[in-house]
């Protein structure tokens, strides 16, 4: 009787570690599946806040993450590349009339074909706006998928694009010297405002896309001046209109903190939705070498001094305040600006800064990078016909 005792119970035991081995097959289910079931949870509770393109993009990510692939560095098969750019945890590349998104691990998640070689992207929270100064088409993308395009009526001068997935872009007219165009994140037409006598050089997008600032130049008595303004797109009146004699304002930042940087070429200003100006920075003339900035508005300016021989690189928070100065030596030949952290390309160095100015690491690259990005605690480089990973 004792021996049958211990023989079922033996039984049982085998039968627990059967379960038991069930149960640990079960939980090797990859990480990533997991993550995607709870940022969709977490999404459906949030939905307006998060990007119903974003969740399709975590599940098409599960798919994806089965596939084999040779890793970094990623060769671009003599492929000329005009941009790289970082987009929520992937970098973006353009090459020629391609537009090729790679995870972390260098698989194509997105590669499709563009209308043009000469175009132009810009991300924000998980979305790319393609763009071009030669064709009227313009495309919002996500990091899986074509979201939608608009043809405007000419070839598109400048755009700009909101977290929400609202976009602008000013393009030249018949009946203006520039037109500007705000649509919402379904392609309807929220906003249009005729440009008589300047051309817009710059566009800034609130998170929300309802508020829009723009820059125009124009020229009288033979002397260049910008107009600054802002717009609420529910309004037919400008909020400011501000002239700048011997300014070219060719960027402007809406950051998520509603401040407004706007960076011509011999001054950076900020300002508040109001229109009222909070600061400026003057410097020589044409010293603006790089600029850059977060879908949140935290922008970095890196300004040429000393014949080159020397860079400042000056770094605004979000709420518009400079956050930090940093002196190199040498002239910087890349800056990229994501997930709280600078990276700044000096010869074949990459040097890794947070927005508060402190150095964080230095990469020396294998060979001499010519763009970079950062994403997700990486830094990507082209060097050489490849994409390398750091």
């Amino acid at each position: 009787m004792k021996r049958t005792s211990e023989k079922i119970i033996d039984l049982k035991k085998k039968k627990n570690e059967i379960n038991f081995k069930k149960l640990l097959r079960f939980m090797k289910i990859p990480a990533v599946v997991l993550v995607v079931l709870v940022a969709l949870f977490l999404s459906v509770r949030l939905m307006g806040n998060v990007a119903v393109s974003n969740i399709t993009d975590g599940l098409r990510q599960v798919k994806t993450v089965f596939l084999r692939s040779a890793g970094y560095p990623y060769s671009l098969e003599n492929k000329e590349l005009s941009r790289l750019e970082s987009i929520s945890g992937d970098v973006l590349f353009i090459s020629e009339k391609n537009l090729v998104v790679l995870d972390s691990r260098a698989r194509a998640r997105l590669d499709t074909q563009l209308d043009s070689a000469d175009s132009k992207v810009l991300t924000a929270n998980g979305r790319a706006l393609v763009f071009s100064n030669t064709s009227p088409s313009v495309y919002l993308l996500s990091r899986t998928e074509v979201l939608g395009s608009e043809n405007a009526d000419s070839p598109v001068i400048t755009a700009a694009l909101a977290n929400n997935g609202s976009f602008a872009i000013a393009t030249p007219s018949e009946k203006a010297q520039s037109v500007l165009s705000v649509y919402d994140n379904r392609f309807i037409l929220d906003f249009c405002w005729n440009c008589s006598e300047e051309r817009i050089s710059a566009i800034g997008l609130s998170s929300s896309g309802k508020k829009v600032a723009a820059a125009a130049i124009g020229s009288k008595n033979a002397e260049l001046y910008s107009r600054f303004l802002i717009f609420d797109t529910g309004k037919t009146e400008p909020i400011a209109d501000v002239t700048y004699s011997g300014t070219f304002i060719y960027k402007i930042i809406y950051t998520s903190g509603n401040k407004i940087i706007a960076v011509g070429d011999n001054k950076t200003l900020v300002y508040n939705s109001k229109g009222e100006k909070l600061s400026e920075l003057l410097y020589a003339a044409e010293n603006v070498s790089a600029i850059s900035s977060d879908e949140n508005g935290n922008t970095v300016i890196c300004l040429g001094e000393f014949g080159g021989a020397k860079t400042r690189v000056v770094v605004y928070k979000s709420n518009g305040s400079k956050s930090a100065e940093i002196v190199l030596n040498g002239e910087t030949k890349g800056l990229d600006v994501s997930d709280n952290r600078i990276a700044l390309v000096c010869g074949s160095e990459i040097i890794k800064y947070s927005y508060s100015g402190k150095e964080l690491e230095r990469i020396q690259a294998n060979g001499s990078p010519v763009h970079v990005a950062v994403t997700s605690g990486a830094v990507y480089t082209v060097e050489s016909g490849t994409i390398c990973k750091y």
